[in-house]
């Protein structure tokens, strides 16, 4: 054997050597990775996007395993059959949801359980003046409503356009851009439970009314809610008229009475 074939064989048995130590250290590691994560569960990905209040069905999930250190059985979901026990009835998207985001609870929600005649309808509300983080979820409140002069309306009015009515569901701030002076705004969409001459009454309030605001009505129930509106040129004629009133009354029974004396 001549040195060069003496070479290529020592060459060959040390390429051997690092291959065996290579196959090792990447055993080693799987092994230490397995180790650390321990085993796997399953959990359900999203196959497709899903829009807002959207019915969710098994053919928009796949398995997914995931290490079970990182599997929170309180924030994901493993197995379709819990949504239904979880809600008792259809469920529904809480929010958008985009393919291959992992399912979780806080991403579902019951199907409004709407009776014959009912509409659910969202409208979005200032943030601060119209919930203030003060209602949720099945809360009953007023819808106040106040217009501005202008065509068709002669003065400034506040009208009560709903009473006592129930909120289905609040969803996740986000932001509009203020037409008119470019003041971005923190708006809630907030879903209702209404029939159809209320849906109506509310849209038209939201389209057309300067500021649309909530008011939470006491769990004891609304009791008598008053004035429906309150228009100030009227409102402030009638004040103005009774205090004339008034005052002309006393003035007459000072004078009756001086007569008297």
């Amino acid at each position: 054997m001549n040195p060069r074939q003496r070479r290529g064989i020592l060459l060959m048995i040390v390429a051997a050597i690092g291959g065996v130590a290579v196959f090792l250290t990447v055993v080693s590691y799987v092994g230490t990775l397995n180790s650390e994560l321990g085993s796997y569960r399953t959990a359900l990905r999203l196959t497709q996007d899903v829009q807002p209040y959207e019915e969710l069905t098994p053919d928009m999930v796949e398995k997914y395993d995931v290490p079970a250190r990182f599997f929170d059985s309180e924030t994901f979901i493993g197995d379709f059959r819990e949504l239904s026990e979880e809600t008792g009835r259809l469920p529904v998207s809480s929010s958008a949801l985009r393919k291959g985001e992992l399912l979780q609870h806080s991403m579902v929600i019951a199907a409004p359980d709407l009776q014959e005649g009912e509409r659910e309808i969202a409208i979005m509300v200032d943030a601060e003046t119209g919930v203030a983080g003060k209602v949720g979820r099945q809360s009953r409140v007023d819808v106040y409503a106040t217009f501005n002069p202008g065509e068709g309306q002669p003065q400034a009015c506040a009208y009560r356009v709903l009473t006592d009515i129930e909120i289905l569901d609040i969803g996740d701030v986000g932001s509009t851009i203020d037409e008119t002076t470019g003041d971005t705004n923190d708006v809630v969409p907030v879903t209702f439970r209404l029939s159809p001459d209320q849906a109506l009454n509310l849209t038209y309030a939201e389209a057309f009314s300067s500021s649309l605001r909530l008011a939470a009505v006491s769990p004891q129930g609304s009791g008598a809610p008053g004035n429906q509106e309150f228009c100030a040129k009227d409102q402030l004629d009638e004040i103005e008229a009774q205090s004339g009133g008034s005052g002309e009354s006393q003035e007459g029974s000072q004078t009756q009475q001086a007569e008297g004396e």
